[in-house]
Formats: structure tokens, sequence, C-alpha cells
């Protein structure tokens, strides 16, 4: 007995033993936190976050105090942030005001914190500090990083351009979808590497070697290493995981022939009919230098291209070869109507005469007629064709759809432009400037025969104002000699045709292509607002002489006198005044009402604090006065001020202007005494308004102003003058659009 209890003395000995050294150990481990496990935040990416937001850290960060050198070390030991550092921007920037979370449970001071809890307290940082939204989250699909320039070409910017990066990270990740941090076309830093896989659809394979693919997409090349074999030259879907082609769907299935028509939804190939368009369909340029078009680059009426089809649509197109742009396909108007379709129609081809109407044809149906010899002409007649001149070249294509008759105008670009020259130019004026005009109109149908404006009625004009004036008046041998003279000729820029225009007569003035707010106006900058003066100006003087008439005060001393230097001056419309007696608001506020529906953004009510907004004007009440108040390059009026009992209201841009103040019934008195009545727009932009009144009631207005046309580009009566005193059409041109270049068909790039 006495030994067990000896025993059992030392078995509790040893027992309360290791439980006294257990709760110490215990003790010991419960003030101690684990270290978090995941992804940590690199210090590099922390810097680069907080320059986006000018916010700096005072002494570096590193220590709990700030220490400048302590600071210095932990970032030798670690490139990763670490929890102390965390805590120095925390306390500079009054983390605990802002409602930062301070992990202070989480973390030793030296633990490195993870990326989760870091971009957790960025996103409060990016509510006090970045109040105008410079910096926010985006997600990408990166297809290529270079590394030496820093640049970083992804899925998402279909043009190729590319983002500049700051954190290396990038640079890691290609073929990867990613959520990262953007501030304009900077990528700062790498949020989370997204997990599952990617695809990328209709990628153009251009080499398989070795399991690895050449590929290219949104122009830019990248390379992958694929798990699949690919054929080269192929179209293909390719699903990326971790970095690399897991899964390859080649796409071999082609149609080839002539495009009639294309739509966003729906293209038709002749011979093989309509075929819907693949979601993501791609373009392809395979000729030349590799690019990705959209689908308004593919060219109506030409046969340039092969379409893949995958599940019955198509999903790509390769446009293969550099197919001469030598024909052009007019849309002729219901002009009465003003639609794209007939009823009946009457043609007489070759001596027979052939009825069409609505009836005699299936939808969908097209039918092609053309004469037996190439130099014999179609005549067409329908009900809403009020053309001067109606025996056509080339062939008439019929064609069905639900709305009635389409009919279409296919011929040489060079027979096209016998009957435009001549119904945009009179063919009395000197031949160098008829050469002139048909440089520039050839230049513009040729634009549109390389992305037509009409696609989806398959043509890539029409016979209108809308495009050019087609068929108005007959071919006449003097603008038929200018065409051939100047056959193939174009105008450029930089290699690419120019966009010209042109109008009837200037005021000894031109303007800029911003009259239109279309924006782009930078794109045109041989289209300049200069003095149209028979002295040798150099380009800068006549730049600086139409930049000065934008003020008030210039303008009027300007448009009220004549120079008799100007081109023009001896033209009719030259200088021009038009007069409304008595001002109907109801009538007025009609055609607000017009311009409103047609351009809400260009009419404006004033509101509180001097503040305008778009909205519908339900009244205009008693007008009190009407006032330029703001001019464009040249004088041109750019925004009316419309000064009424019930408010005040601004109409924008010149075109809308003009449609305002026009009443449809008044007189405009020309210089030369003769007088015409507009019916619904005023000769020109150029002009200053002289309000009558009744006490503060606006009785009438008088308007005096010059020039007839919009103003941009080419004055066809300046070119008129040009030529009668001896300019070549190259000077011509070169004297409306500074800098351009004229040469012929070919020369004008890469198309």
């Amino acid at each position: 007995m006495e030994y067990n209890g000896k025993l059992l003395t030392k078995l509790a000995l040893i027992f309360f033993g290791l439980l006294f050294l257990v709760c110490v150990w215990l003790g010991r481990r419960m003030g101690v936190k684990e270290i978090p496990e995941g992804d940590k935040i690199a210090l590099q990416d922390v810097q680069i976050l907080l320059e986006a937001l000018d916010v700096h850290i005072a002494g570096g960060m590193g220590t709990s105090e700030g220490n400048v050198s302590g600071a210095e070390e932990r970032t030798e030991e670690s490139s990763n942030l670490t929890y102390a550092a965390y805590m120095d921007i925390y306390r500079q920037v009054n983390g605990e005001t802002l409602g930062m979370p301070d992990f202070a449970q989480r973390y030793e001071p030296d633990y490195e914190m993870l990326r989760e809890d870091w971009y957790e307290a960025y996103r409060t940082l990016l509510a006090h500090f970045d109040t105008e939204s410079t910096v926010w989250e985006t997600t990408i699909f990166l297809l290529r990083a270079d590394r030496e320039e820093k640049k970083a070409y992804t899925e998402n910017r279909t043009d190729g351009t590319p983002y500049s990066y700051r954190s290396p990270e990038f640079a890691q990740n290609a073929l990867r979808q990613l959520r990262a941090y953007v501030k304009g076309s900077e990528l700062l830093t790498v949020i989370e590497v997204l997990p599952g896989e990617h695809e990328l659809e209709n990628v153009w394979v251009m080499e398989s070697t070795d399991g690895m693919l050449q590929c290219f997409y949104h122009q830019v090349v990248f390379q992958t290493e694929s798990e699949r074999p690919v054929e080269r030259e192929r179209v293909a879907d390719l699903t990326f995981r971790d970095g690399m082609a897991v899964d390859t769907q080649e796409k071999n299935e082609k149609i080839h022939g002539k495009l009639l028509w294309v739509s966003e939804d729906e293209l038709e190939i002749e011979g093989e009919g309509v075929y819907p368009i693949a979601e993501g369909m791609e373009v392809y340029k395979l000729y030349g230098s590799l690019k990705t078009l959209t689908g308004r680059d593919l060219k109506i009426g030409y046969e340039d291209t092969d379409y893949v089809i995958a599940k019955g649509k198509v999903c790509a197109c390769l446009v293969s070869q550099d197919e001469k742009a030598d024909r052009i396909r007019v849309l002729l108007k219901n002009t009465v109507k003003n639609s794209d379709y007939f009823d009946k129609v009457e043609l007489s081809v070759d001596g027979e005469t052939i009825r069409i109407g609505e009836s005699d044809l299936s939808s969908g149906e097209r039918r092609t007629y053309r004469s037996s010899a190439l130099t014999d002409k179609i005549t067409v007649k329908a009900d809403g064709m009020e053309r001067q001149d109606n025996a056509y070249r080339g062939t008439i294509e019929c064609y069905r759809c639900d709305e009635g008759l389409v009919l279409i105008n296919e011929l040489p670009l060079e027979e096209y432009l016998y009957a435009v020259v001549p119904s945009e130019m009179p063919a009395s004026y000197p031949l160098e400037s008829l050469k002139a005009q048909a440089v520039c109109a050839r230049t513009y149908a040729y634009s549109y025969i390389l992305r037509a404006g009409l696609p989806e009625v398959g043509a890539h004009v029409d016979d209108t104002t809308a495009y050019q004036v087609y068929h108005n008046s007959s071919e006449n041998a003097a603008s038929t000699t200018a065409v051939k003279e100047t056959d193939g000729v174009l105008l450029t820029y930089q290699g690419e045709p120019a966009q010209n225009y042109y109008y009837s007569t200037s005021c000894g003035v031109g303007t800029d292509t911003a009259v239109w707010k279309s924006g782009g106006a930078e794109a045109t900058p041989y289209i300049q607002s200069v003095r149209m003066n028979r002295d040798a100006y150099t380009d800068r003087s006549r730049q600086e002489e139409g930049e000065r008439l934008r003020d008030e005060e210039a303008f009027r001393e300007f448009i009220t006198s004549v120079d008799e230097k100007d081109l023009e001056k001896d033209e009719p419309w030259y200088r021009w005044k038009y007069t409304v007696e008595k001002t109907d608001a109801d009538e007025m506020l009609s055609r607000i009402r017009k311009r409103y529906k047609s351009s809400p953004e260009s009419v404006l009510t004033k509101t509180e604090g001097d503040y305008y907004v778009s909205q519908p004007i339900e009244e205009l009440g008693v007008i009190h006065s009407l006032d330029i108040v703001r001019r464009g390059a040249g004088g041109v009026a750019d925004e009316l001020v419309i000064e009424t009992d019930t408010g005040t209201y601004k109409i924008l841009a010149e075109y809308n202007i003009r449609s305002v103040l026009c009443d449809g019934q008044s007189e405009v008195i020309r210089q030369d005494e003769s007088t015409v009545v507009p019916t619904s727009l005023l000769p020109s932009g150029f002009f200053i308004i002289e309000c009558s009144k009744k006490g503060e009631n606006m009785v009438g207005y008088t308007v005096i102003g010059g020039g007839y046309g919009h103003g941009v580009g080419m004055s066809q009566n300046g070119a008129r003058a040009l030529g009668t005193q001896g300019a070549s059409f190259q000077d011509i041109l070169q004297f409306y659009f500074t800098g351009c270049q004229v040469g012929e068909i070919g020369e004008t790039g890469d198309n």
C-alpha cells in the first residue's frame, strides 16, 4: 500500500508538471498571431497605387515609428508590404477617420500583408482621394506584354492600341484574364488573376509549328503554346487556361462571291444567298500588311473576300486580294417620297421596254439588266424619279424587298463621274476648274467605294445631295474631258483619300469641319478657315485672317463691305440680304421643334445659373431679340440666342441656325438685285442679324450675309475664278486643301 501511494504521488507530480508546461506553451501561443496564408502585395505596387492618387507617405514605409532607415532595412528584407508599413500609411492618411480597416487582430508588425487586405483598404482611399474617379477597376485579357517598352496589348482594344503599364506583374501574366487598376490609358497594378478559362473567337492562326501558334487578333500578333495542333492560315476559336491554349476549334467551311449587301445582322453573297452574321465576326485583311477591319470595310459589289461559315453564320471574313476599286453602286432614290423604294419601274434596254411591279418579283429576288453594247445606256422611268437625264450607263439592278423595289445602278467609277461633274459644276466653267471638281468628286466617291455609305441596301452612295448629285444634268463634252484628263487622280492626305467638301460660293472666307459639330475636325487639318483673296497670302496669314473673324465687330465690318481682291466679289451670292418684315413666333417654334427632333443636343433652354439643357420647348412666346453669341472659324454663325418672354433659348450649329431663321416666304436679295425665296434654309451661315423692334418686343429681323453653301472646303465659284486666272487644277486644289497631295489611285496607301 505504501508503495502504491508513492507511485501515485510521482504520477500526480508528473501530470501537474506537464499540465503546467502545456499551460505555459498555450499562454505563449495565444499571444502570437498566425502568419496569414495567401498572395502578398508587392511594395512596388502599393507605391504605384498611392502615386496614382497623389498620396505621399513622409519618411518612407516600413516601421511603426515611420523611421526612414528602418523602412529601408525592411525594403531590403522584403519586397512586399509589411503590416508596419501599412500602419505608416494608415496613420498619415488618418485611416481611422477615413474608415480604413486596421487589421490589428490579423498581423504582427513584420508580417507581410495579403493582397486582398491591401485592396480592401485601397478602395477606401479611392473613395476619399479620387473624387473624380480617375482610377478605376477594369477586366482585361492580356494578349501580349512588351517588357522593354512596358506596353500591354489586350483583347479589349479592338484597334490594337496598347496600354502602358506600371507593375512588372503584367509581363508575367500574358494570355490570362486579369482584374486591374487603370488610370487613363495606363494599367497600374494587377488586382487579381481571374481563375477559369477564357475563349477568343475567330482568331487568325498565322503559323503552327512544334506546338506553338503564332496568332493575329485585334491588330495584335501574339504567340501561345497549344495542346492541340491547328493548321496554319486558319480561323479558329482558342480556349486559354493558365497562359496557354488548351483547346482549339478550327473553322474550315468557306464561301466566295460578290458581296451584294451587308447589314448589322446579315449579308448576301451573289449565288450563295443570305447569311446571318455571328456576333463575334472578325474581318481580316490578308494582303499587304495584316490588319483587322470591320464589317463596314467590306467592299459592296466586289469579290475580294472569303467568308468563313460556322453553324450557318458568317464568323470571319478574309479579304484576300487587293481588287481594284473602280466600280461604284448608286442607289436611285425616290426623291418625291424621299424614299429608297418604288412601287413600279419601267426600263428600256436595247429597244425593249420592261415593266416591273412589286408583285412581279418574290421577296429577296434580284434581276440585273444591261445593254448588249458597252456604250449603250438603259433608260429608267419611275414615279418619284425627277432627274433631268434618265439614261444610265452600266447595269440596273432591281431588287425586291418588303418595302418595295430598290434600284441600283452599277457602273465604272470614271463613267459615274461623267454624270456627276456637270450636275455639280456648270460645264461652261474653265477646264482646270472642272478638273479640280472631277478630282474632288472622284475622291469623294472612291472613299465610299472603300467603305459603303449604304451597305444595308447594297449601294456605295445615292444620287442626291446627301452624297453627290448624279444625272441632274446630262453628260457634257467639257466635263467628260475633265474627267478623262484626270483619270484615276485622287486628292490624298498622308496616303489616304482626303475628306474633300465643296460648295457654291464663298463670301471671301471659308470655315473648317468643326462647323458641323460632329467631332473629328482634327482629322481634317487640311481644311482651314482662310481668306479667298487674289493676293498671294502665305498659308499662315490666310489662317490668321480666318481666325480674326470670330470677333463680332471684325466680322460685321467684313460682311458689310466688299473687298475688291476677293475671288468671288462679282458673284451674285457674294453678298445678300434677307428681311422678315413680321416674325411669326409660332412658325419659328415649329422650325425649332423640327431641329430638336433631328438634333436635340443642338436646341437648348436656359435654366438657373446661366446653365443650358436640352429639352422640348413648349411655347416660344413673344420674341425680344435674336443674337449670334458665338462664331466659328471665318465668322460663321455657331450659336444663336433667342430671348423671349417665356425664356432664353440657344440654337447650335450653322445648319440649324439657317433653318430656324428661314421662314420659307421672305425673299433673299442678292447683290445684283436679283431675288430668290429660300424654302427651308438661309443661303449660308456667314451673316449678322439686325432686329426691328416695337418697345422691348421684336417685330422682324434682317439678315445681312454672304456666300452660298456650308463654306467648308472648295468654293466652286472660287475655283472658277482661279481657273480663269490660269491656275492649274493642282494649284486650285492646293489653294483649298492645304497640305494635300494629288496622285493616282493606288498611291493612296494600304487600303
